[in-house]
């Protein structure tokens, strides 16, 4: 479906879903492809809504890099891209290929469920970051990412597990999607799935998704360490069960 011939009520609606994603992306630097890709399937594509989701991942990036340099934990971050790099070219076939429902019902099953253990029962024994388990992490992440766009939800209840401050969580994931998108993208492009329709897509959505990034960011600054921990898992739970329902529901 062309986006340009969406009626002015379907636009509205693909506008807020941009910026609620948007703000989410600012505060916790992960979620948005979740909340983006659930939100624009009701009007376009669930394909293209993945496609998009991925561009304006890496330009939400751009938007927040400046920001978050400081924070990145590079050692972290190059593990998970060389595992991305690994995981994303299977995801990607996948997305191509067959059908990425199921793989998208056990992901949400899974993160629900994980998400209520650790804010039930916190985080008392902690997971060592060791090179193994971080590269372990990232492949399955990369899959995902490149099947579903949701790979920040897999690797934020990982750095939740792991302990990783705040800051460096939503830096070092905010540098992961800059990476790893970037090279979802090159194996789109070469399967031929961006075209000038894509083009226009990502043009017109820049200027809300860069206010949102930005607002979020601001309400970020003001989050301590508990709240912001606490925040992330009530969000990463809601996007699971919102997406699993809708999935179901159909």
């Amino acid at each position: 479906m062309d986006l340009l011939e969406l009626g002015v009520f379907e636009l509205l609606v693909g506008a807020v879903v941009m910026f609620v994603a948007s703000v989410v992306r600012g505060y916790s630097g992960f979620g948005f492809s979740a909340v983006l890709v659930a939100g624009l399937a009701f009007v376009v594509d669930p394909v293209e809504a993945v496609s998009l989701a991925i561009g304006m991942e890496v330009l939400a990036s751009v938007v927040q890099g400046r920001s978050v340099w400081d924070d990145i934990d590079w050692r972290m971050l190059w593990i998970l891209v060389a595992a991305a790099v690994v995981g994303n070219p299977f995801g990607v076939l996948l997305l191509t290929t067959v059908d990425a429902d199921p793989l998208r019902i056990v992901t949400f099953v899974t993160l629900s469920v994980l998400s209520i253990a650790l804010l039930v029962g916190g985080t008392t024994t902690k997971v060592a970051a060791t090179p193994l388990v971080l590269f372990g992490i990232g492949v399955v992440a990369g899959v995902v990412n490149g099947a579903t766009a949701m790979s920040g939800l897999v690797l934020v209840l990982a750095m939740t597990a792991l302990s990783i401050a705040p800051a460096d969580l939503r830096g070092t994931l905010v540098a992961y999607f800059f990476v790893s998108d970037i090279v979802v993208l090159g194996l789109l492009l070469a399967r031929g799935e961006l075209d000038q329709i894509y083009a226009w897509r990502v043009v017109l959505s820049v200027p809300v998704m860069a206010v949102g990034v930005l607002v979020g960011s601001r309400v970020f600054l003001g989050a301590s360490v508990e709240s912001f921990r606490k925040n992330t898992l009530v969000l990463l739970l809601a996007i699971s069960v919102v997406g699993l329902g809708r999935l179901l529901v159909g």
